[in-house]
């Protein structure tokens, strides 16, 4: 028995300290709960900045309206200024990519004076089949000899005694790239030629004599001769013009060839050809027309979206006159924060870009929000005292929202501002700007306005002698209420406003929220919304396509086409740099240079060695030729200037040092060209292996300072970083997120549950948009971060407001004085959002698209968060909050108590002080205060 009973009291000893300790976790949960973030304090100082600024532009309204005028109109200087950034080559790939320092290279070997100018010119047969019959082939040989030597502009007098230039004319350097053409038309056109020992066409190097050319960078679509071994078929010829531009003047000659050679092209007529063209000037042209076709849009979207805001007033009452105002300067506001931020960031040198094109959709976005919440606020003041304090009271009211999601805007695209995409930071960088000027001049002009206009309908109302009257529900006759003598939701509930009529449809729509079977089937809802976004999200390709940076009908789609489809199949040169060779007279080190080249040879893909064009090989075997005995360097100078049997062609690539009398004492550098074949896997994924095998068999070789240069690799940079550099953006901007809403939103519950509803809805986007085939590329990437400074606007509104209200009010009347506060100006921005949009769902433009679709998902998604989501768990949070409450002082103090709650309205956030009332425990709560109706729901 004695130790049954020492049993019986360990047992109970130790469910005491189980008891007190659960009291305690629940307890620190129930506190942790309640705690206010640094934002309580923030908050107050923010609402009583914006009160004292109210009563600034009230006493004083023409500073506050003409000064943003003013700058508005001085940011035309900007255009002085403009110029314009469209390289995609630079704008799409990071900007200390291995791609830059290649291209650099590259440039220094060939001495690119004024910088590089190259343009491709695609020929195919109108039935894209074999261009190698007679009269097709002897087109393309016409085509060839005519662009090179007999397409002329005026020469401007670049060249002495010309007044025409052809490209032949203004070439610098290796002019003969397309002589192949001519050489292969010749021999194949003569049946006996074909098959000459001297003379083989084959592919994707045909031999002349002793000599060597790779066809594979002309010709593709090539089918070969089992038999013989010859080219029989070539479906696609490509022609290069590649010079540097040498000096201004001549680089402007250029400029205009190759203008007049895109009108030719574009009007290009034959019987039997097709003729497409690429080049840096084109694709910048082909991207600015994607830009520019917004512009059209622009109108159409200002005007829904007046129409929507004077559409929308009606439901405030106001006289037809004011809601025109309203409509017309509201959106005023966010067209001259657009005109500002242009103008300004012109004036201080920033480039623009056709992307930033869609800024200004989503500036008169953002810009009408922030008018609906103002004009609601305005709605709310109480019409009995001084215009004064109801302005005062209407900026102490929304300017600390506007400010939580502005500020939230701001640090999205800031984050972005610093990504190494170039692209991506610019457009990052103008909207930044531009949020935060629209952010002050609706502050500042929009208020401004509201002052002249609350003044004007004053003023109305005193000359009137008898208030008009309308048909009240009962048939009598009663006042009309306008803005200016309308009794506000404030004023009809006193001081201190009671929670909304419980019979109210907001009430009731709280309470349904509140029910746990309402709650349990929004949770299976949102289970399964959020494994399609996961699923979505990890099925999101990354995916660098040039074609969707132009229109769907550009000419550049076809080249696209051709490239994918041929060249990139079938062959790919490789420039390799030796920027540091070893003495190659020395036999052993001419075996370790061969090695190298046998190593690019060797790689998956490649087309081996008859691709491969280097000077040392056709050196070696040519030279035993000469029969003579000078040593190497005299042998090799003799080879290079022997323009018959010699390799006076290979001197390009070949930089060489000499002595005083110009004889060749070394060999500084040289290049050898090597191609490469994906055959079905060519796509933008193959690219990226090849590079990082080249790249790495490169890296083996640094002590002679190798350098792999693809005219293609400054995408495939980008497409190797844009998943990491995503994610890491994404990261930073969700963690700047929610720092900006703990030093503004005062409760750390609040935070929680925005936070997560924030990330819902982000998650959301990113699934969806890969379930609606968008790829993950640089657009993508900017999309994102829209989505994620946008996704605030919707939680943090709810949950700002939700906050203010008393912690003695249950919780669905704390949400449904939040939603009566901010719901219908939710969803009025949201409404307004979707018709700026809605114009541009008529571009055919894939960029375009993204942004769009981007817009669309975080609207849809953001107002069913604020409306649905997040009420459902502020309700649920609330509910555990007050459940571990209730247990902690159970257990602490079962015992009845009666002590003094006091209502904790005395927040930062209410500008008057509430009463003390006491509360029994064991009787129904009752709130104490003056004697009123309740709050319509």
């Amino acid at each position: 028995m004695l130790i049954e009973r020492k049993k019986l009291v360990m047992a109970m000893g130790t469910a005491r300290v189980h008891v007190a300790i659960r009291s305690k976790v629940m307890a620190g949960i129930a506190s942790l709960a309640q705690m206010k973030s640094p934002g309580a304090v923030i908050s107050l100082y923010i609402r009583r900045f914006f009160r004292s600024t109210g009563v600034q532009v009230y006493r004083h309204p023409a500073p506050f309206f003409w000064i943003p005028v003013t700058l508005s109109l001085l940011a035309v200087l900007g255009l002085l200024r403009f110029y314009e950034e469209n390289r995609i080559w630079y704008l799409y790939s990071p900007e200390k990519a291995d791609s830059h320092f290649e291209h650099a290279v590259a440039n220094e070997f060939f001495n690119d004076r004024g910088g590089k100018f190259w343009l491709e010119v695609t020929i195919t047969a109108k039935d894209m089949d074999n261009l190698l019959r007679t009269d097709y082939l002897d087109g393309v040989d016409a085509l060839t000899e005519y662009l090179q030597y007999n397409f002329t502009v005026a020469c401007d007098g670049v060249k002495v005694g010309k007044e025409e230039c052809s490209f032949s004319d203004l070439c610098s350097g290796q002019c003969n790239d397309n002589q192949v053409i001519p050489l292969f038309n010749l021999i194949y056109r003569n049946a006996s030629s074909r098959l000459h020992p001297n003379f083989r066409l084959t592919y994707p190097t045909m031999h002349l004599y002793n000599d060597e050319y790779y066809v594979g960078e002309h010709f593709a679509g090539v089918k070969i001769d089992p038999k013989t071994n010859v080219i029989s078929r070539v479906k696609v010829v490509v022609l290069y013009f590649r010079t540097d531009r040498q000096t201004p003047q001549i680089s402007a000659v250029i400029n205009r060839w190759e203008k007049s050679l895109f009108d030719y092209v574009e009007n290009f007529e034959h019987p039997f050809l097709n003729m497409t063209l690429n080049s840096d000037a084109m694709i910048a042209r082909e991207v600015r027309s994607n830009g520019l076709t917004c512009v059209p849009y622009f109108s159409f979207s200002v005007m829904f979206v007046v129409l929507f805001i004077m559409a929308s007033n009606k439901r405030e009452h106001f006289v037809f006159s004011h809601s025109v105002v309203m409509a017309i300067l509201g959106i005023a506001g966010p067209l001259m924060a657009i005109a500002t931020t242009f103008g300004f960031l012109f004036l201080f040198g920033l480039p623009f870009n056709s992307i930033t094109l869609v800024m200004p959709f989503l500036i008169i976005g953002v810009g009408c929000d922030d008018v609906f919440i103002i004009i609601h606020a305005m709605r709310k003041t109480d019409k009995t005292e001084s215009l004064e304090d109801q302005i005062a009271e209407t900026m102490e009211e929304a300017g600390p929202s506007i400010t939580v999601t502005s500020a939230t805007n701001i640090l999205s695209f800031g984050i972005g501002i610093a990504t190494p995409t170039p692209a991506i930071s610019l457009f990052c960088l103008y909207t930044c700007v531009a949020v935060a000027v629209d952010f002050v001049y609706q502050l500042t002009f929009f208020v401004a306005v509201l002052v002249y206009e609350e003044k004007r309908l004053e003023k109305m109302r005193k000359s009137q002698e008898k208030p008009p009257l309308e048909n009240g529900n009962d048939g009598s006759l009663k006042p009309k209420q306008v803005l200016s003598i309308q009794q506000s939701l404030r004023s009809t509930a006193g001081a201190h406003p009671l929670p909304a009529d419980p019979n109210g449809i907001v009430s009731k729509y709280c309470r349904f929220l509140k029910d746990w079977r309402t709650r349990l089937f929004l949770l299976l809802i949102l289970i399964g919304y959020w494994t399609a976004s996961y699923h979505g999200c990890k099925t999101m390709e990354i995916k660098m396509d040039t074609t969707n940076l132009i229109m769907r009908n550009s000419p550049l789609n076809n080249i696209a086409w051709i490239y994918e489809r041929f060249l990139w199949s079938e062959g790919q040169l490789v420039l390799v740099f030796v920027n540091n060779p070893p003495d190659l007279s020395i036999e052993s080190n001419q075996h370790e240079v061969l090695e190298l080249v046998n190593r690019f040879e060797t790689l998956p893909y490649s087309m081996g060695k008859n691709s491969t064009s280097i000077w040392l090989r056709s050196f070696l075997y040519q030279s035993s030729l000469y029969h003579n005995s000078k040593g190497f360097y005299e042998l090799l100078q003799q080879w290079l200037e022997d323009p018959e049997n010699g390799g006076a062609r290979w001197n390009d690539m070949l930089r060489l040092g000499r002595e005083g009398n110009e004889s060749i004492r070394s060999i500084d550098k040289f290049m050898f060209a090597t191609a490469c074949a994906m055959g079905e896997d060519a796509n933008w994924s193959t690219r990226e292996k090849l590079q990082k095998q080249w790249r790495g068999v490169a890296h083996e070789y640094a002590h002679f300072n190798v350098t792999v240069f693809q005219s293609y690799s400054f995408y495939i940079d980008q497409l190797d970083s844009i998943g990491g550099t995503t994610m890491s953006t994404v990261i930073w901007a969700a963690i700047t997120m929610d720092l900006a809403c703990l030093l503004m939103i005062p409760g750390i519950n609040s935070i929680l549950t925005s936070t997560i509803a924030m990330m819902s809805i982000n998650i959301g986007v990113f699934g969806l948009l890969s379930v609606w085939h968008v790829n993950l590329d640089p657009i993508t990437m900017c999309t994102t971060l829209m989505s994620i400074g946008f996704s605030v606007d919707f939680t943090a509104h709810i949950s700002y407001h939700y906050y203010r209200n008393p912690t003695s009010w249950t919780t669905d009347e704390r949400l449904a004085d939040a939603l009566k506060a901010i719901g219908w100006p939710m969803i009025q921005a949201a409404s307004s959002t979707l018709l700026c949009m809605a114009p541009l769902v008529l571009n055919d433009s894939y960029m375009v698209s993204v942004f769009v679709k981007t817009i669309f998902l975080v609207t849809v998604l953001g107002i069913l968060h604020g409306i649905i989501f997040l009420p459902a768990l502020l309700l649920t949070s609330g509910d555990l909050t007050r459940l571990f409450e209730c247990s902690s002082s159970s257990k602490v103090a079962p015992q009845k108590v009666e002590k003094s709650a006091e209502i904790s309205q005395n927040s930062s956030f209410s500008s008057t002080n509430s009463q003390s009332v006491l509360v029994n425990k064991e009787i129904p709560t009752e709130l104490t205060t003056m004697t009123q109706k309740r709050g319509p729901g």
